[in-house]
């Protein structure tokens, strides 16, 4: 009943087209268009992710969202135009569309082999398959069956018939097709669309399935193939262009020619796309079946979102591949211009509609340094990671202006979790009621990076790095000296006691020490630890991470050790110690005197994996005897190993 009221209201409409002046159905055309750009947010927005995958680097994003709108107009007029294609005459056709090539068509029929007119979803296709016959050539179209709308189907190809061409369906009319061919007919087809059973082909920069058939029947048959293109030129004219037939490769290696003579057309196709981007269809996913893909990762300039962020791309790479498609990841930095204007971009960001976001990122300079806009305005990837709230809204803006599955770690701040497609968090941060919408991933600490291959390629560099490390084979501990943070400290009292109690231990057990600092940690702790330990025989390496850059230090130091110890101020820290599967030990920071309502989150994170046997919870005046306790195996924990969790709801995101 639905495809009957679909087939008499179009071909009604049809009928009220055909009797208005070509100029006022065109006008209609062009409405429809305009209609369909602001309300058919689903195509607009395919088409628009399209453009940029394409022009992202040479076009900004308001030249897209032109581009995108002159394509809605002219398919606007294209359909008009196939809705009048049975008012066509010779006489007609000849007013309306100029063709430059004619004689190409002949000079193959001249072989007595048939030919191919080969053609792309470009312009109006449509009106340009009545070319050959309208021109007197004996011509038929090789068309695909639309099995769910048999009678829209139909009257499609009453339309494209009218001229005195012939429609052959795919797979029912082979036999049809090679016959046209034997008796010396031109077949009209088109190659853009490959699907599932395409060849790959490197198109507007990225792998594309291309069709096979055209080029397969000109290697085993000889057909000669003339590619051809039609140009709107303003109104109801337009240029079409047919090709000299190609010269294909034929070396006899069948799918090595099929693959070289497609990228010939291939460049061609790019030529006119690149020249006329407005033409094509950008509607239909031309990248679906492509083994190429991309990641962003939104970097705030924190190292642990960092990490946390390439974790989690690490986990789409491998999902990606067992597709057979690779996946190369870049990292965005996200800088803003003031703390201002962070905010406000958050805030600004939960206000504003989906409707808006496509091409529209140009306001985003009053916001981001001219860098960082630049970078992220050229972004054209599949998928955007990013962690923590302040640019949350960024990830939000970039996936919907891309058609990208959006990815958050951690809480996205004021934005909540229905703007994106998965978000990661780890268990304290799990909400009471899920959106029934989203795919979330709970954690049981922070995402990391830290895995047998990275510990051994980290502690293989940190080796080779320091040289008199490679003879020690005693036992070791591993020191992770953070900072502070937003609701807690490490103060030099702290630190005191750690450092008399791990002395006392090393001295009575017989172990080495590895220390490293972060970035976040106070000058005084710092001169402390120097002061302590850079002269110790069981200190082999010291490394203050605000004077040296070592980017092993961390894996290196996880991998070479047995026991690892911790400043709980890190929630990325103690997670990637947790994940190394050494025994860890975290000893809490102090709490600022200013305390915040409800529960302290570096305290709860770290009782709560305690709980669970992952770590060990320590204060600093007991910190001794954990770790003697440790180290006689009195004591052990468990491994953390997230990323099964993490690459399961991967899998269900691709």
């Amino acid at each position: 009943m639905k495809e009957s009221i679909a087939y008499y209201s179009i071909r009604t409409f049809g009928f009220f087209i055909r009797c208005l002046p070509v100029s006022a159905a065109l006008w209609v055309g062009k409405g429809i268009g305009m209609f369909a750009y602001y309300f058919d947010i689903k195509h607009k927005s395919q088409a628009y992710a399209n453009l940029k995958i394409a022009f992202a680097h040479t076009k900004s994003p308001n030249e897209l969202k032109q581009i995108t709108k002159r394509l809605f107009k002219n398919y606007g007029q294209n359909l008009v135009e196939l809705f009048r294609m049975p008012l066509m005459s010779p006489k007609k056709f000849d007013q309306v569309v100029t063709v430059e090539g004619k004689g190409h068509v002949s000079k193959a029929l001249e072989q007595g082999k048939g030919a191919i007119i080969l053609a792309m979803h470009f312009g109006s296709w449509e009106l340009a398959s009545l070319s050959c016959a309208m021109l007197g050539y004996p011509y038929k179209m090789f068309v695909k069956t639309q099995k769910r709308n048999t009678k829209l189907d139909d009257l499609l190809n009453s339309y494209r018939e009218c001229g005195g061409s012939v429609v052959i369906s795919r797979g029912s009319g082979t036999r049809d097709f090679v016959r046209s061919l034997k008796n010396n007919e031109a077949i009209g087809m088109v190659v853009d669309q490959g699907g599932r059973d395409g060849v790959l082909i490197p198109f507007l920069g990225r792998q594309a399935t291309m069709s096979v058939g055209a080029i397969r029947m000109g290697l085993k048959l000889g057909v000669p193939i003339c590619f051809s293109a039609i140009i709107r030129q303003g109104g109801a004219r337009h240029k079409m262009i047919i090709h000299e037939p190609l010269v294909l490769e034929n070396t006899g290696d069948v799918e090595a020619d099929v693959v070289a003579n497609l990228k010939k057309i291939s460049k061609i196709m790019e030529y006119y796309i690149q020249t006329y981007p407005s033409e094509y269809m950008w509607f239909y996913k031309i990248w679906k079946y492509s083994n190429e893909s991309s990641i962003a990762v939104l970097s705030d300039g924190k190292t642990g979102h960092l990490r946390q962020s390439q974790s989690v791309a690490k986990m789409i790479e491998k999902a990606l591949a067992e597709r057979g498609i690779k996946a190369v990841t870049q990292v965005v930095p996200i800088v803003f211009q003031t703390k201002f204007r962070a905010r406000l971009f958050s805030v600004l960001s939960l206000l504003s509609h989906p409707f808006v976001y496509q091409g529209r990122l140009e306001w985003m300079k009053y916001f981001l340094t001219e860098e960082s806009f630049f970078a992220a305005a050229r972004l054209k990837s599949d998928f955007i990671v990013s962690c923590g709230s302040s640019i949350a809204g960024v990830n939000n803006l970039l996936s919907r202006d891309s058609n990208a599955k959006s990815i958050v770690i951690l809480k996205p701040g004021l934005l909540g979790y229905g703007r994106f497609d998965l978000v990661v968090l780890p268990q304290h941060d799990e909400p009471k009621n899920k959106n029934g919408k989203n795919l979330f991933a709970i954690t049981y600490a922070a995402p990391n990076l830290v895995m047998e291959d990275y510990l051994k390629e980290q502690s293989e560099g940190l080796l080779k790095r320091f040289s008199h490390l490679k003879g020690n084979l005693r036992p070791k501990i591993g020191l992770f000296i953070g900072g502070n943070a937003k609701t807690v400290f490490l103060s030099q009292r702290q630190i005191r006691i750690v450092v008399r109690q791990i002395k006392e231990v090393l001295n009575e057990i017989n172990m080495d020490i590895l220390i490293t600092t972060s970035r976040r940690t106070p000058g005084g702790i710092e001169k402390l630890l120097v002061k302590e330990f850079k002269k110790h025989p069981n200190c082999p390496l010291l490394i203050i991470a605000n004077q040296e850059n070592v980017p092993e230090t961390v894996g290196g130091i996880l991998g070479l050790s047995d026991i690892v110890i911790v400043s709980g101020d890190s929630l990325s820290m103690v997670s990637e110690a947790a994940s190394s599967g050494k025994s860890t030990i975290v000893f809490l920071p102090e709490v600022k005197a200013k305390v915040l309502k409800g529960e302290n989150k570096y305290e709860m994170f770290t009782e709560r994996l305690n709980a669970q046997g992952f770590v060990l919870s320590s204060s600093v005046h007991h910190l001794g005897q954990s770790i003697y306790d440790v180290a006689k195996g009195k004591i052990q924990t468990k491994k953390v190993d997230d990323n099964a969790i993490i690459f399961e709801a991967v899998r269900k995101v691709i």
